[in-house]
């Protein structure tokens, strides 16, 4: 469905986050491999952080913030940083969002029968074949071929 389909007496429960995009079906199953490509990098980033975080707390027990270790850990933390949000800028310009990193969940803003709803994707699945309302949330998923 396309946008213009929105039902003109359509509520929306809350309004859409800043610069969330509504799209198509068809555009988020477009975008869903480089999507799913993304999201498995965030993933491995995420460990990554992680185990930065927990090196440098035991690298600031031992020796000061000055230390060249330290500084070193902290710079490749930060540039981890940096490109996590890189990547997330990415999932937005196609308009997808990460709902969970584990177990990786990704939903992009659509219609479906003249109102609002999120188009959701899971590991595991091999396409994008869920939707659910707004309002309703993950559990209340349904498959498209009812719309």
């Amino acid at each position: 469905m396309e946008l213009d389909e929105l039902s003109p007496d359509a509520e929306m429960p809350y309004p859409l986050p800043d610069g969330a995009m509504v799209v198509t079906i068809e555009q988020a199953r477009q975008s869903l491999p480089e999507a799913q490509n993304v999201l498995m990098m965030l993933q491995a980033m995420s460990d990554e952080a992680h185990d930065l975080t927990d090196e440098l707390e035991l690298l600031l027990d031992r020796y000061s913030m000055t230390h060249p270790h330290v500084i070193e850990v902290a710079e490749h933390l930060g540039e981890l940083v940096r490109q996590w949000q890189d990547n997330v800028g990415r999932l937005e310009t196609v308009g997808a969002r990460i709902v969970s990193m584990d177990p990786g969940r990704l939903e992009w803003y659509g219609v479906v029968d003249r109102r609002m709803a999120l188009f959701s994707w899971a590991v595991g699945e091999t396409d994008i074949e869920w939707y659910y309302r707004m309002e309703e949330g993950f559990p209340a998923r349904k498959p498209l071929i009812e719309a």
